[in-house]
Formats: structure tokens, sequence, C-alpha cells
């Protein structure tokens, strides 16, 4: 199961961030600005990785539970909700992100 949820997370991850960096390509061809200067990429960018950083931190709270360290039940599921939470509205930017692409790319001009 852990398996499953790392390859979907990974896979999610991919293309928020090859749809990020279309839209940045996209963006430096029309004004001509440099890849440095494109702070909406850098959000991106930040956001997925701090959806990674809460799934790793869930990781590790549940691993420590399960081998028996003094942690306690309550800090573990609230840690794992936050990274499912996170990781949903990943998701959902990324739909609305390739939404927002496709009606841009349908556009005649």
């Amino acid at each position: 199961m852990d398996v499953q949820t790392n390859s979907l997370f990974q896979r999610h991850t991919d293309h928020v961030w090859q749809a990020t960096q279309r839209a940045a390509q996209h963006n430096r061809a029309s004004t001509g600005e440099s890849e440095s200067q494109n702070p909406f990429a850098k959000l991106l960018t930040q956001g997925v990785q701090q959806v990674n950083d809460a799934e790793v931190d869930s990781n590790k709270k549940i691993e420590q539970l399960l081998s028996g360290e003094d942690i306690n039940q309550a800090e573990v599921f609230t840690s794992i909700q936050k990274a499912d939470m996170s990781f949903r509205l990943l998701v959902q930017i990324r739909n609305k992100l390739l939404q927002a692409f496709e009606e841009l790319n349908g556009i005649r001009v």
C-alpha cells in the first residue's frame, strides 16, 4: 500500500511539475523573461515541496509509532490528516491548472 501511495504521489507531483514548466516556458517565450524571474513557477515548486515534506513527516511518525517510540497517537493521526489534506489540495490545484492550460490552448487567435 505504501508503494502505491508513493507512486501516486510522485505521479501527481510530476504532472504538476510538467504543467508548471509548460506554463513557465510559454510565459517566457511570450514575454522574453529568463527562468529565474518567474515567481509563479517558484511558488508552485515550493508548494509541491511542502506537500512532500508533510508526507515524509507523516511516514516518519507512523514508523515511530509502529516501532514503539514515545509518540502520541493523536499526533500521528493529525500528521496523517495534514498530509492527506495537503495532497488533496495539490491534486485540485493541478486539475485547475491543467483545465486553465487546456482552455488557453483552445482559444483561437
